[in-house]
Parts: structure tokens; sequence; C-alpha cells
């Protein structure tokens, strides 16, 4: 079964959003993951989850925010089974992926990360969007 979020998510742009998160807000988990130097830096968490909503935005990207540093990411058209695009019968949905986004703390370094986790889609389909979120976020 393939969950699609219904509504888009528009970033705001109050004065809240530059303020540091209050206190007693959870920190980014620590963990080991393959990662690359274009989805890594030294920014504060909370920037990297900014710029990643502005790349998710521009890429229309639909995202709804799980955890503080965690977002489920959703790209493409769901489209009914036998439809005519040109692929063999049985591949319907093959244009929607879902996806996570998270911002980790990379352990032993004083940096944070980017990690991303295919939830359901083709791997091909996963490949090409995640590459082009990472290759446009500035980190």
């Amino acid at each position: 079964m393939v969950c699609v979020l219904h509504s888009r998510h528009v970033p705001s742009s109050s004065p809240s959003d530059l303020l540091p998160p209050p206190r007693g807000e959870s920190k980014p988990r620590s963990l080991r993951f393959t990662w690359s130097m274009r989805t890594t830096s030294s920014m504060e968490p909370n920037h990297i989850l900014r710029e990643i909503r502005k790349v998710l935005d521009a890429n229309s990207c639909d995202y709804e925010q799980q955890e503080s540093f965690l977002l489920l990411c959703v790209h493409g058209e769901a489209r009914p089974e036998g439809e005519a695009t040109g692929e063999a019968a049985g591949e319907g949905r093959a244009d929607l992926v879902q996806w996570e986004m998270e911002v980790c703390k990379l352990p032993r370094l004083s940096l944070n990360g980017v990690r991303f986790k295919r939830i359901s889609g083709s791997s091909i389909a996963f490949k090409n969007i995640a590459s082009k979120v990472a290759n446009e976020l500035k980190l």
C-alpha cells in the first residue's frame, strides 16, 4: 500500500524560522551510514533542514515532518495499472517514490549529514530524485 500525502508543505518564512530550537528539543541522532561530501556539512541541523525543504519545494516534492530532523518525502505521480505509458503491464505507480531524509550527526566528526532511505518506488526513480536533491543542496 502506498501512502500519498495530499497537501504540499509550504515553508514558513516567519521570524521564528530563524530562531534556534527551544530548549529540550531533540538533537539529531548520531548514526553510522554511507555518506558523501555533498551531503555533509558543519551547518546547524535546523539550517540543513531548512535547505532540504527549499530544495524539495523547488523539485515539486511533497513532504511531512515525522520527527524533529526526519522528513517523509514523496515525488511523482501515482498512475493506475495498465495506463498507456509505454511501460510493461503491471508496472503501475512506477513514477511514485517515497523516501526519508534525516539530518544526523556523524560519529567522531564535527559534521552533520543527510541520510536518504528509500521507502517505496523503483530503485532507479529513487536514485534519480535523490541524486537531484543531493546535488542541489547547498551545504
